[in-house]
């Protein structure tokens, strides 16, 4: 495979020359170091301790929670619920400290869904710590019939507690950004920067595209389209986007798993493959970024098989496979310090793993099921 292309055609961005996106890099406060947090069917939040796996505390809420942000400042976390409530909880008093709805008593607003529709479409969190931004779409209620508008990119004011502005996606945007596409705002608040086939640059404020790299068509033929992720992995320096992808080789057309590490500040790019590509759920780097966990499935239904696969970052290569449960559907995380792993989003339960023996050693209870992403502030 020619890994020089590969790096070539990702670091022509160029359109990076000037402008740079960080990611917040506010320190975690030190009475929130070693907590969890997860949304609950039973519309709550619950507090889990990194060290023990205990339940410790809950917030209750409004309505059932679905989609979570982290602020800025890493000391409240932004909810909307399935009802379209945007509920923000303060986590230092454990107590929601605003809360209202996102309809306007004609309208009716929806996140659009993510790929495969079971997933919510990403949502930006404004450095400033006033505005939310995500896609919608909207059904409105007229005298005589009920429309449903096209998809709309909306500013959540958090201060005036209502849908600011909404703005038309533009030309080649119909149905909005793209089922899986994730977002990330620029320090200072003007620029949107979307994750999808391709990383586009939009002023925020119109959602005039100013940038694209484009990911979507490699150099070579019979390359894979990249696709990158803009993820809020806490291990992440700032101004860093890391990411698996897959591309194929223009000889023997073999698809390879890489490791992307894009620098949106110095617009360096590194590509470092670590294997034969394998179908996968998730992929979690270690602090020190030199080991990755992933999970591998394999078949379908009833005869669905996984395992845990502990990869070798610095060698590219696979050093331990440990077979899993399969489930119907989960997600994992990792704990702030690698050490842990965890399995959720199949039910009412969160499952331990030692990272260095991938064995179960607890199984925690929720008495309902989970509606949200795992939360981890780091403890360090």
């Amino acid at each position: 495979m020619n890994y020089r292309l590969l790096r070539r055609g990702l670091s022509a961005a160029s359109i990076l020359a000037s402008v740079c996106l960080g990611i917040a890099s506010a320190t975690t406060p030190a009475n929130l170091k070693g907590l969890m947090y997860i949304g609950t069917l039973d519309r709550k939040l619950l507090i889990i301790t990194e060290d023990t796996g205990d339940i410790v505390g809950e917030i209750p809420l409004d309505g059932i929670p679905r989609t979570t942000v982290l602020s800025a400042d890493k000391t409240k976390v932004h909810i909307i619920t399935t009802a379209m409530q945007v509920e923000t909880v303060d986590l230092a008093s454990r107590r929601v400290i605003s809360s209202f709805p996102l309809s306007d008593g004609k309208s009716s607003p929806r996140m659009v869904r993510g790929a495969g529709g079971r997933n919510f479409s990403g949502i930006a969190v404004d450095p400033g710590g006033r505005y939310l931004y995500a896609s919608i779409s909207l059904a409105v209620k007229e005298i005589d019939e009920f429309r449903i508008d096209p998809p709309q990119f909306v500013q959540i004011d958090l201060q005036e507690k209502r849908i600011s502005k909404a703005i038309p996606f533009p030309k080649g945007y119909d149905q909005g950004f793209g089922f899986a596409a994730t977002y990330k705002i620029s320090p200072d608040g003007k620029l949107l920067y979307v994750f999808d086939d391709d990383i586009v640059v939009f002023e925020l404020a119109t959602l005039k595209e100013v940038g694209r790299i484009p990911l979507a068509t490699p150099e070579y033929p019979g390359a894979a389209p990249y696709r990158l992720s803009a993820s809020d992995d806490p291990n992440d320096e700032p101004g860093k986007v890391t990411t698996v992808f897959t591309s194929i080789d223009p000889i023997v057309h073999r698809e390879t798993l890489g490791l992307g590490v894009i620098d949106l500040t110095t617009r360096k790019v590194d590509y470092r493959p670590l294997g034969p590509a394998f179908p996968m759920l998730g992929f979690l780097l270690t602090p020190d970024r030199k080991r990755g966990y992933s999970l591998m499935l394999n078949r379908t239904l009833g005869n669905r098989e996984a395992e845990w696969w502990v990869w070798d970052v610095p060698s590219h290569m696979v050093i331990k496979r440990v077979p899993v449960p399969a489930r119907a559907t989960f997600r994992f995380g990792m704990s702030s310090d690698g050490k842990k792993l965890y399995l959720y989003g199949a039910g009412s339960t969160i499952e331990f793993f030692d990272a260095a023996t991938l064995q179960s050693t607890k199984l925690l209870f929720l008495n309902k099921d989970t509606t949200t992403n795992l939360i981890v502030m780091p403890g360090t």
